[in-house]
Formats: C-alpha cells, sequence, structure tokens
C-alpha cells in the first residue's frame, strides 16, 4: 500500500506504552524494527526467531530470515534484530511456549487457533493495527499495517543519512524507485527547501 503513512516515533512510544497482548505488542514491535511486509512477518514460525540450547532454554536469534516462498518479490531476506525486537520476541516465546505451542508453532497464531497452529490472517492483522493505531489518534485510510513498513523506510533512511542504496537493501526492494515511492510522505524535506530558496 504505497498511500499508508506511518505513525511517529513518539506515537510509537505512546503505543507500547498502553496494555495490550502479549503477541500484539511483537506485532508492532517487530512491524516497526524489522521491516517485513505484513504476509512475510505472519509467516514467521517459532523455530524462525529462536532456537532452544542444551538448556532447554529459548535462544533468540540475532538475525531472521524470510524465506523466498513468503516474499512478494520471491527473494529470501535477512534481517538483524535489535534490541527491543529481542525482548519482545523473548516475551512471545515465552508466552507461546507456556500455551504448550512448540517450535513449528506460528509466531503470530490466533487464538481462535492456538490449539490449530493457523497464523492470525492479514484481513485480522489489519484490523489490529488500525484499532491500536486510533488509540494515539492514527484514524484514517493511510493507516494500515504497512504503515509499519513505511516507519522502518524512514528510520533507515534518516539513521544512512539519506542513502537510498542502503533503504533499497533494508526494505529488499528490487528497484530503487520502489524505495523512493516509500518516502514520497516525507515531502516536508522538499517543501523546506523550496521556501529556503531566495532569489
Amino acid at each position: 500500500m504505497r498511500g499508508a503513512s506511518p505513525i511517529t516515533r513518539d506515537q510509537l512510544k505512546q503505543l507500547l506504552q498502553l496494555p495490550m497482548p502479549v503477541r500484539d505488542k511483537t506485532i508492532l514491535v517487530a512491524g516497526h524494527a524489522m521491516g517485513f511486509r505484513i504476509s512475510e512477518l505472519l509467516s514467521l514460525k517459532v523455530s524462525d526467531v529462536c532456537t532452544k540450547n542444551a538448556y532447554g532454554v529459548n535462544v533468540i536469534h540475532s538475525h531472521v530470515h524470510v524465506k523466498a516462498a513468503a516474499s512478494k518479490t520471491k527473494v529470501g531476506r535477512t534481517v538483524l534484530l535489535n534490541s527491543d525486537a529481542k525482548k519482545a520476541l523473548a516475551r512471545l516465546v515465552e508466552w507461546l511456549s507456556a500455551k504448550g505451542l512448540d517450535a513449528t508453532a506460528p509466531l503470530f497464531v490466533s487464538r481462535k487457533h492456538v490449539n490449530g497452529y493457523a497464523a492470525i490472517t492479514r484481513q485480522q492483522a489489519g484490523r489490529l493495527i488500525k484499532a491500536l493505531f486510533a488509540l494515539v489518534g492514527a484514524i484514517g485510510a493511510n493507516y494500515s499495517t504497512h504503515s509499519m513498513r513505511k516507519f522502518f523506510a524512514l528510520a533507515i533512511y534518516e539513521a544512512t543519512g539519506g542513502k537510498l542504496e542502503l533503504c533499497q537493501i533494508a526494505l529488499g526492494h528490487a528497484s530503487i524507485s520502489s524505495t523512493i515511492s516509500y518516502l514520497l510522505f516525507n515531502s516536508t524535506e522538499i517543501d523546506d527547501a523550496i521556501n529556503s530558496m531566495e532569489f
């Protein structure tokens, strides 16, 4: 959804402070910190994010890989997990383990199918994200699950000093034009540049 808008960093921080189920909070954190498309995120299984060590303790991986089959571009992609993502995933895996789900279970399991090992659908995720975003004033058609990926895109763009090529790699785009279209929402820089021009 190219028209999707990201919520602000302040809105995200405010939202993450609200009480919510561990699965929902993890979707928010992972969606914003990993930049996967929602279909890629929902394709993840417990084994994709952690491994049991010799003592039977779940250890969260340093990176997460989405398989080519689950990717829109049919190219697999590996993303580093920052500390926020690792903590959120550790809490989710602990919750799933307490429910008796093993490494083959979907990471974002549906509550209705907790014993049937079904992940929530894209539509369910969409409704969930819209409802959560509304709690911090992000209401409207321009906010969706893709808003999380847009947030990631802008964060990478700003953190790399505006290096489009690095942003393209981080997003897994085949074309730089796709990356540029992701950043069109950040038109304030262009407006500021126009306003700064005096003859």
